[in-house]
């Protein structure tokens, strides 16, 4: 399960290169993937490389979608890009323990601390940076 997820991640975007090795990443070159584990979300390498090392990754979640409770194996920061991303922690998905948080909002997510999100109230989109190698951990209750 971990080399799949991985795989999946792995979508690279293609990033223009400036004079002193400085990237530019438009969201246009982003290659979206679907995400099996959160049905109706979509994710997209945005630099790095997630199995290896440092890393961004986008997460876009449409109206509904939620994914299940899942830990990784190494501390994400997550940010608040677009809309009101619902986050909890524990090991079984609870909709009464999500909490709305808005644009601009971080969320740093200690390595193996189950957690699950929801997007009951339209779009969202996060951006998550980490410390490859990385994986989704689904929590079986």
């Amino acid at each position: 399960m971990r080399r799949k997820a991985a795989a999946l991640l792995m979508a690279l975007a293609a990033p223009a290169a400036l004079a002193g090795g400085v990237e530019i990443v438009s969201p246009d070159s982003l290659n979206w993937r679907s995400e099996p584990a959160a049905p109706g979300a979509i994710v997209a390498v945005v630099h790095g490389d997630p199995r290896t090392g440092p890393y961004v990754i986008r997460a876009r979640f449409e109206q509904g979608a939620r994914s299940a409770p899942h830990s990784h194996p190494d501390t994400r920061t997550i940010t608040v890009l677009k809309g009101r991303y619902f986050f909890a922690t524990g090991t079984r998905f609870d909709p009464g323990a999500l909490e709305g948080y808005g644009p601009g909002t971080l969320l740093v997510v200690p390595a193996g601390t189950p957690h699950f999100s929801s997007a009951p109230e339209g779009e969202v989109i996060v951006q998550e940076s980490g410390e490859g190698p990385t994986a989704l951990v689904p929590i079986t209750p």
